[in-house]
């Protein structure tokens, strides 16, 4: 029975919020059991919402790891904290050599990951290996934790509720009764849909709503793309910590955005997610959660090409169907609120 387990997972922002329902699987198996964490220092405040307690976390510093001036004051902290306790269980649900490496670090004599990780050499870390189907993020984990513990395949993907946030909501300024939230932002170029595009759905959105309002969150560098989606908005983007964003989410009617970590908490928190997609998959690494409805030109060969950038210099997979959008989100609001 493990005591003490260690999970490596530093990244990302929704790569963090998928791996809940595997969270709430390990804690399932074994209860008694102190749960510590490897993250990087800019998604600590994520693991307020385990469902497992995290009782200890191990900072992946990445820019310092990166930089030669700051690298080993990093690597020996790094190494100091992984080595202070002894675990029975390492868990590496990353799979890039760097998190395999910090596995092998570990005091411990089982290191667990993937057969075949992002990045194959980090599977020459662990002791025990679990081939794992090709599918989406939150099956994969969870069936990575079935795998290790013995149990039945497809025993269900549990779906833990994320517990609330005093803080994060006297962090929030006074709202009207009902809003949605809009994520206009995000990391790649490729997922950036025009704020004309927010502009056009809300304007049709307001007229068969009146009485609903829409309000921009994300980080502060995206503040001038909720300046550009025009008045109809109230721009909190850069004015939310990390835990009042998943407060401002809980309280929404619904959230209708770009494939950023925030729309993966949405759907985490079980709010109707409505996401834009062109250059990733939605079906292997959109949120995940019986109220989120994608947004996707089936009709270009080249969507889903996971490249950050376009490498055709154009806008094709942005130019979706406002008609379709509010359709669907009109019909989905409606349904919640029966």
């Amino acid at each position: 029975m493990a005591q003490r387990i260690l999970v490596i997972k530093p990244s990302s922002f929704g790569d963090i919020i998928h791996l809940f329902p595997a969270l709430a699987l390990l804690k399932r198996q074994y209860p008694e059991a102190v749960l510590d964490f490897v993250v990087n220092p800019e998604f600590v405040p994520l693991l307020d919402f385990s469902p497992f307690p995290v009782e200890r976390i191990i900072l992946f510093e990445r820019r310092k790891l990166g930089k030669i001036s700051t690298f080993f004051p990093a690597f020996f902290r790094l190494i100091s904290a992984l080595r202070r306790e002894k675990y029975d269980l390492v868990i590496d649900f990353q799979g890039l050599f760097r998190s395999g490496l910090c596995a092998k670090l570990c005091r411990t004599k089982c290191r667990a990951g993937f057969a075949s990780p992002r990045e194959k050499a980090a599977a020459l870390f662990y002791d025990r290996k679990f081939e794992v189907a090709r599918t989406h993020a939150v099956q994969r984990n969870v069936r990575l934790v079935e795998s290790l513990c013995g149990l039945e395949k497809n025993s269900g993907v549990p779906v833990p509720e994320l517990p609330v946030s005093a803080s994060g909501r006297t962090g929030l300024p006074e709202l009207p009764p009902r809003y949605m939230v809009l994520l206009p932002g995000t990391r790649w170029e490729s997922k950036q849909f025009p704020p004309e595009l927010f502009a056009a759905i809300i304007r049709r959105l307001k007229e068969k709503m009146p009485d609903m309002a829409f309000v921009t969150a994300g980080a502060p560098s995206e503040a001038a793309l909720g300046d550009a989606i025009g008045e109809n908005v109230i721009n909190l983007a850069g004015k939310t910590s990390l835990v009042s964003l998943f407060e401002l989410l809980r309280s929404s009617c619904g959230v209708l955005g770009n494939d950023s970590g925030p729309l993966h908490a949405a759907a985490a928190l079980n709010i109707p997610v409505f996401g834009f997609y062109g250059p990733t998959v939605p079906g292997l690494t959109g949120p995940w959660g019986k109220n989120t409805t994608f947004f996707q030109r089936d009709d270009l060969k080249c969507a889903g090409c996971l490249k950050r950038h376009c490498p055709l210099k154009k806008t094709l997979c942005h130019q979706l169907d406002v008609d379709l959008i509010v359709k669907s989100v009109l019909d989905k609001l409606a349904e919640c609120e029966k």
